[in-house]
């Protein structure tokens, strides 16, 4: 009876623990993280008899958890791509409506202040339009330096976010470690046998750090994991955690990169982190926030250049040739805090047009000089001591060593030092510098009309500049004016073809030369003096608004503007639609997930129902034994 007796009990042993086991899930059923737990039973060795092998009972050969490496890992990748979509979303949906909102964005700006131009256009002696004038433009200089504001300030939370963030994973990837060991202590300390809720703690804690950062998970044969970032970068090795750290910027001390903690010198990894929070906050900073900074900037460079252009073609009501309307802008230039030679770098602007809103790098190798874009990735290679790129006008002086770099930003800047450089109302300069008459004794009806500078070298003019109609100013019978005053004559014109108009460009000015002059008719271009009633250049100017100046000449000022609003909310409305994506994926993993490890309070209760059967069942197998084996006892006695 022994046999009977020892299969009962073990059979009630087991089954204890399979309803222990079973209480387990039903208690963690809400347990965040929990696997559910199973009890795999095994039979004992039997015994050979002389009528063959006789059972000797149950064990429980191992309490294993419910779960699928694949579905864990379709989970722990939508986390990573979940939550940096959303946070991607959330800071980029932040610019979009800085730009998209009127009372700060630029749109409104430029209307007002073109506004007030037109006021000054149409009444160009009056001081209180001009001063109008001069307070608008003060505002829409406002209006980028309080959107710059804005960026950098939302650079200055990024870059929190990156050091929060940081700290975070830090914590995270020495628990791992930590969980690491005690995985591996605690298997080899039971024989083998998994235990169930530190692997189940430690999958937790890799979850919350793919919501960080997206990671790389490989399982080692001792059952640590180790946890990659980046591009292979080992975060986690067995028991050993490596710290991520941020440092400044070699070019930008406010800004901060990512590098391994613990190296001989800080090498950014940001460029290879993507997923989570952190790759997310890069992300934005180097795609959306930089391009944002850098095309209002550019937009800034634009008008600031191409107005202080034609401005200073314009004289002002002192009878002064305009000199800049907005501060001029240049491009910042940095050297890296690891320079070791004496070399310096400037930037200049030279066709606004051609800009690109591309930051660009320039260094040294030790015999040349290579300047990359950091945009496009595009570079250069040469000597020096000067480059031109992209309207980029770049000049190196002095020695430098191998190893050197630069940072040019040519409109990074811009949209905080744009700004109003004159003050005084009438300093504006609304009229020509220059105009045109008829002679008085002219006897034909030719003309000169749409007079305007091209080039304001050469003013205020020394003398008047005559045109003298001449039948044969080019040789014989080859008629043209003949030109007084200034280089660049005979004009060649023949009546009886160009009578309808031609256009003429001589010593700086343009102009348009038309009718049917008469041998000796002259045409005179002098000096505007006390032209305070003039607005050639003020209708210049306001032309400024639509005429396409940047970009290649593809875009006017609220065309550029346009574009840059456009993008920004493009890809607002990516990121948004890629968050609400990845939100239900990340949904659908885990409910697939918890289809296998999750616990079904029904499952469990008919598993609850079954064991306890099987428990009473055990137990009246002990009760039969005992029976007999009294049975037996008493049969001895008598």
């Amino acid at each position: 009876m022994a046999d009977l007796l020892n299969i009962g009990t073990s059979a009630l042993l087991s089954l204890q623990r399979a309803l222990s086991t079973t209480g387990q899930n039903i208690a963690n059923v809400n347990t965040a993280g929990y696997s559910r737990q199973r009890v795999d039973f095994a039979t004992l060795p039997p015994e050979a008899t002389g009528a063959g092998f006789l059972g000797t009972g149950v064990k429980v050969d191992s309490i294993t958890r419910s779960y699928d490496q694949f579905l864990a890992q379709d989970v722990r990748s939508r986390s990573s791509s979940s939550a940096g979509f959303s946070t991607l979303s959330g800071l980029t949906s932040r610019i979009d409506n800085l730009l998209a909102d009127p009372s700060v964005g630029i749109a409104p700006g430029i209307e007002g202040f073109f506004g007030a131009l037109q006021d000054v256009a149409n009444n160009p002696g009056s001081i209180p339009e001009r001063k109008v004038l001069l307070g608008e433009a003060s505002e829409l200089a406002g209006r980028f330096q309080a959107l710059d504001t804005q960026l950098r300030s939302l650079n200055s939370e990024v870059s929190q976010r990156i050091t929060t963030t940081v700290k975070d994973i830090n914590a995270l990837a020495s628990n791992i470690a930590s969980l690491n060991e005690q995985v591996v202590r605690a298997t080899t300390a039971t024989g083998g046998q998994p235990p169930n809720d530190l692997l189940d703690a430690r999958d937790q804690a890799i979850n919350r750090l793919a919501e960080k950062v997206g990671v790389t998970t490989v399982t080692q044969e001792d059952g640590a994991i180790n946890v990659l970032v980046g591009n292979g970068q080992a975060l986690v090795v067995g028991f050993t955690a490596s710290e991520l750290q941020t440092f400044r910027d070699p070019f930008d001390a406010t800004r901060l990169n990512v590098g391994i903690a613990g190296l001989a010198s800080s090498t950014d990894i940001g460029r290879f982190l993507t997923g989570g929070e952190l790759g997310a906050a890069l992300s934005f900073r180097g795609g959306v926030l930089d391009s944002t900074r850098n095309e209002l900037g550019l937009l800034a460079a634009g008008i600031a250049a191409t107005f202080n252009e034609q401005h200073s073609r314009g004289m002002d009501l002192n009878g002064q040739l305009g000199g800049n309307f907005f501060r001029p802008l240049e491009p910042a230039v940095a050297a890296s805090s690891g320079n070791t030679g004496a070399a310096t770098v400037s930037a200049s602007l030279g066709d606004v047009s051609a800009l690109t809103g591309a930051d660009y790098r320039i260094s040294f190798d030790g015999t040349q000089w290579t300047l990359r874009n950091e945009q496009t990735g595009a570079s250069q290679t040469g000597a020096g001591p000067t480059f031109t790129v992209d309207g980029v006008d770049i000049a190196i002086s002095g020695t430098a060593a191998a190893g050197d770099s630069f940072l040019i930003q040519p409109v990074g800047q811009g949209a905080n030092l744009f700004a109003l450089e004159i003050t005084n109302a009438a300093d504006f300069a609304a009229a020509s510098p220059v105009r045109s008459s008829v002679g008085s004794a002219n006897l034909g009806d030719a003309g000169l009309s749409a007079l305007s500078v091209d080039d304001a070298a050469g003013l205020p003019l020394g003398g008047a500049i005559t045109l003298t109609f001449n039948p044969d100013a080019l040789g014989v019978g080859v008629p043209g004016y003949d030109v007084a005053g200034s280089a660049g004559g005979p004009i060649a014109y023949n009546p009886a073809t160009d009578s309808g108009g031609i256009a003429v460009t001589l010593g700086g000015l343009s102009f348009e030369l038309g009718g049917t002059p008469t041998a000796g008719d002259t045409l005179s271009i002098a000096n505007n003096t006390d032209g305070s009633g003039d607005n050639r250049n003020a209708l210049a100017l306001g032309a400024l608004q639509t005429a396409q100046t940047l970009d290649g000449g593809t875009a006017s000022y609220q065309d550029s503007y346009a574009g840059l609003v456009a993008d920004v909310a493009v890809s607002s409305r990516q990121a948004s639609a890629a968050a609400d994506a990845e939100s239900t994926l990340l949904q659908q993993a885990i409910s697939a997930r918890d289809s296998v490890q999750g616990v079904n309070l029904d499952e469990e209760a008919a598993d609850l129902l079954r064991f306890q059967q099987a428990y009473q069942a055990a137990a009246q197998v002990i009760s039969v034994a005992d029976t007999v084996f009294q049975t037996l006892l008493d049969a001895t006695r008598r």
